[in-house]
């Protein structure tokens, strides 16, 4: 009997060890359970390598919780580098974008826009000398492999000189298009270009004021032949008014970035030469109250189609309010002019 009762209890033993292996073995064979890791964010800062190269770019990462970070600079050019330096070659916009994931496959992005534009970069300055020759140069330091100098531009610019500086002659009372290329050691490229008088470079300002007239087109501004038409710069297009009595102004208003103006282009328009202007006074004023005179005009006539004026006077004071009052045309009932602008010294 207590053989029996032996053999049951060591049955049973083995039963229950049989049991508990099992449920170990069970317990072994759960998966883990995946805790959720922090999420990544997304941040970088930028600035240049060297202020005299405004091409070559390194970028900040100050990222968080990432595992694997990539750029896109927005000119099809991408890299996985934590701390990339990136060397653009073409001036333009650039959209970059930076994208952080982590190992579970959540991620993070940042976009910001780079502006690269060609007279926000460089200019190029014109200095009159003893000789009567104006000397181009830079407007400040600029890593360069070549610079060349131009007449005009685009293809059918001619080349007058190269290296640092150039040698160039214009008669007095006139604007000629000169411009520069510039090719960094890196293979970055730029151009810019400006007018250039016996005053040195001038920039044209027109379409930073506000612009308005004493009486419109009866259309309107917006109309085919509206006083837009005369600050669009296009020489195919003008302004026309009707029933002229010699009582229109265009004025221009710089609001509070008064600019200094020393030079103005006024150009003919298609047809009917007795519709050109005649005469005219350009005035400046500092409140839109009290005006004074800056230069005038009798008597002018413009022989083609299309033909391009340019007036230069004497001026170093900034103005925020600029008025050009056309007081007598050819003799017709109407006015027409193809463009008007106004040219500032840098």
């Amino acid at each position: 009997m207590v053989k029996r009762q032996n053999i049951f209890y060591i049955a049973y033993l083995i039963f229950m060890t049989m049991v508990i292996v099992s449920s170990c073995s069970k317990e072994e064979a759960l998966p883990p359970v995946e805790v959720d890791q922090p999420k990544p964010t997304a941040d970088f800062s930028y600035k240049l390598v060297d202020e005299n190269d405004p091409f070559t770019i390194v970028f900040d990462n100050a990222s968080s919780n990432f595992d694997e970070v990539r750029w896109e600079f927005g000119d099809d050019s991408t890299t996985y580098d934590e701390n990339p330096t990136h060397t653009y070659i073409n001036t333009g916009e650039y959209k970059v974008r930076m994208i952080v994931t982590n190992e579970q496959g959540y991620w993070a992005q940042k976009e910001t826009v780079i502006e690269l534009f060609p007279d926000s970069l460089l200019g190029f300055k014109a200095d009159l000398g003893g000789d009567g020759l104006l000397t181009l140069s830079l407007n400040r330091p600029f890593n360069s492999q070549s610079i060349g100098w131009f007449k005009g531009q685009g293809t059918l610019a001619e080349q007058v000189g190269e290296g640092e500086t150039a040698k160039i002659s214009v008669d007095p009372g006139v604007f000629e298009q000169y411009s520069v290329r510039v090719v960094t050691p890196k293979g970055s490229k730029i151009e810019v270009d400006a007018l250039v008088s016996t005053q040195g470079v001038v920039n044209d300002v027109t379409e930073q004021a506000y612009f308005s007239v004493s009486r419109d087109n009866d259309q309107g501004k917006t109309a085919g032949e509206g006083s837009l038409k005369l600050i669009d710069n296009n020489r195919q297009s003008k302004f026309l008014q009707f029933n002229y009595t010699g009582d229109l102004w265009t004025q221009f208003d710089y609001d509070n970035k008064p600019v200094v103006i020393s030079a103005y282009m006024v150009t003919s328009a298609n047809d009917a030469p007795e519709r050109d202007p005649k005469d005219w006074v350009l005035e400046a004023s500092d409140d839109g109250v009290a005006w004074i005179v800056l230069d005038s005009q009798v008597d002018q006539i413009f022989e083609t189609r299309f033909l391009e004026k340019i007036y230069i006077f004497e001026n170093i004071t900034p103005y925020r309010y600029y008025r050009m009052n056309f007081k007598a045309n050819q003799g017709a009932g109407l006015i027409q002019i193809a463009e008007l602008r106004l040219l500032s010294k840098p």
